[in-house]
C-alpha cells in the first residue's frame, strides 16, 4: 500500500511541474514580443498579409486565427502608445516650462 501511495504523490507533482512548464513558457514567449511600435506594426502587416493568402487559398479557419495574430498585436500596439503618451505627459508636467523657470 505505501508504495500506492509513494506513486501517487510522485504522480501529482509531475502534473504541476507540467503545468508551470506551459505557463513559464506561455510567459516567455509574451516577454520576447518586442514592444516596439514599428516591430508591432510589420507583425501586424505579416499576419493581415497571411491572413489574405490563406483565403485566397480556400482556407477560412487559417484566415480567422491569422486576423486573431493581428488583433492581438493591433491591442499590444494600442497599449504601448496609450502607455507612452501617458508618460509623455508625466514627463511634460516635470519639466518647468520657461516662465516657471524665471
Amino acid at each position: 500500500m505505501h508504495n500506492k501511495h509513494g506513486s501517487r504523490r510522485s504522480s501529482h507533482s509531475s502534473k504541476n511541474n507540467g503545468i508551470h512548464q506551459i505557463n513559464s513558457h506561455r510567459n516567455n514567449f509574451r516577454n520576447n514580443v518586442s514592444k516596439s511600435p514599428q516591430n508591432l506594426e510589420r507583425l501586424i502587416e505579416k499576419y493581415k498579409n497571411l491572413a489574405k493568402e490563406a483565403l485566397s487559398s480556400g482556407d477560412e479557419v487559417l484566415n480567422q486565427s491569422y486576423l486573431q495574430h493581428s488583433d492581438h498585436f493591433s491591442r499590444i500596439l494600442s497599449e504601448v502608445n496609450e502607455s507612452r503618451s501617458k508618460n509623455n505627459l508625466t514627463q511634460e508636467e516635470k519639466v518647468p516650462t520657461l516662465e516657471e523657470k524665471k
